[in-house]
């Protein structure tokens, strides 16, 4: 799928999907990378920002927001589609996130984590984990 298509079904998802970032802060921001086929791949054939605009409110975007992201995570193109197909409920998501990292592969998923546990509590992701079990 080109790069445009990509990112038009993932928007479309996205932004129907507000609780995702439900718990988290205004602005909570988590930047992805969406690789071809490998997260060994030197760039990304997508890279955009999702962010919590207000309580109600999910903002995706392919320009930096200027919010330092809370996390970022790398997809596959595959690994993307799977999670987000059929337009899943957040917990339905997350359900499914949490397979793929209990069974990691490098043509799969990953993900970095740029605050210390310590100040994502802070940040509300203590109620966000209890409620989607990570």
């Amino acid at each position: 799928m080109d790069p445009e298509a990509l990112y038009s079904k993932i928007k479309q998802y996205l932004l129907k999907t507000p609780d995702l970032m439900r718990h988290l802060h205004t602005n909570a921001c988590w930047e992805y990378k969406v690789y071809e086929t490998s997260l060994n791949e030197l760039k990304p054939k997508l890279n955009y920002f999702l962010f919590k605009k207000d309580n109600t409110t999910l903002e995706i975007t392919l320009n930096d927001p200027q919010i330092i992201p809370d996390l970022i995570l790398f997809f596959t193109e595959k690994s993307i589609l799977s999670l987000i197909h059929d337009n899943p409920k957040a917990e339905i998501y997350y359900e499914r996130y949490r397979k793929m990292m209990q069974n990691p592969s490098p043509d799969g998923v990953d993900s970095k984590i740029n605050k210390s546990r310590f100040n994502l509590l802070r940040l509300g992701y203590q109620k966000w984990q209890k409620d989607f079990r990570f």
